[in-house]
C-alpha cells in the first residue's frame, strides 16, 4: 500500500473511531462493570478494529460493526479471566453479551434517540458531569480532581445518573411503543 493510501486509511479510521469512541466504550463498560477491565478491553478492541478496518463495509454503521467486535472481545475476556472476583457471574455476563447480540440496529437507534432526549432532561450539573466524565479524554479521575470530590463520589453520582437515564429511556420507549420497551 502506498504511503499516501496508508495515511488516508489511518485518517479515515481515526475519524470513525473519534466519532464513536465514547459510545463504544460505554457499550463495553455496560458489559464489564470494572473500569480497568473496560479500559483494557477498549484498547484491545481498538487494535482489532484497526487490524480489521480493511474488512469494514462503509455501507454499514461503524458503531454497530465495532460493537460486534467488542462483544467478541468481552466474551473472550469473560471466558478466560480465571478466578478473579466479579461483580456478576461469568454466566450472567455471557448472557448479557448474548442479549446485546440480539438487539437489532433499529432498537439501538431508538435507544440512542431516547438517551439523547433523556440527557437533555437531566439537571444541568448532572449533564455537565456526564459530559466531563465521558466526553473528555481525562475521564472520571480528572473530573473528581477539578470538582474537589473523591473518585468514589463521582462514581456514585454517575451510578445515580445512569439509573435515572435508564428509567427515562425505558419510559420513553414504552410511551412510544418502540422496540426494547419494558412492559
Amino acid at each position: 500500500m502506498a504511503p499516501e493510501e496508508t495515511q488516508g486509511r489511518k485518517a479515515e479510521f481515526a475519524g470513525y473511531l473519534h466519532a464513536d469512541q465514547a459510545r463504544i466504550y460505554g457499550y463495553i463498560h455496560s458489559l464489564v462493570p470494572d473500569v480497568a477491565d473496560a479500559d483494557d478491553l477498549m484498547q484491545q478492541t481498538t487494535l482489532i478494529l484497526w487490524k480489521k478496518f480493511s474488512e469494514f463495509d462503509r455501507g454499514r454503521s461503524f458503531f454497530s460493526w465495532a460493537c460486534g467486535i467488542a462483544r467478541l472481545e468481552v466474551a473472550n475476556f469473560l471466558r478466560g479471566r480465571g478466578r478473579r472476583r466479579r461483580h456478576f457471574s461469568d454466566d450472567l455476563n455471557l448472557m448479557l453479551v448474548q442479549a446485546h447480540e440480539e438487539m437489532i440496529d433499529e432498537e439501538l437507534e431508538d435507544r440512542r434517540e431516547a438517551l439523547s432526549r433523556c440527557v437533555e432532561k437531566l439537571h444541568d450539573r448532572d449533564r455537565e458531569l456526564v459530559a466531563e466524565c465521558y466526553g473528555e479524554a481525562e475521564g472520571i479521575h480528572a473530573a473528581a480532581d477539578r470538582r474537589g470530590r473523591s473518585t468514589q463520589s463521582i462514581y456514585n453520582s454517575l451510578r445515580r445518573i445512569r439509573r435515572t437515564l435508564f428509567e427515562c429511556i425505558t419510559r420513553t420507549l414504552a410511551r412510544e411503543g418502540r422496540p426494547g420497551e419494558r412492559p
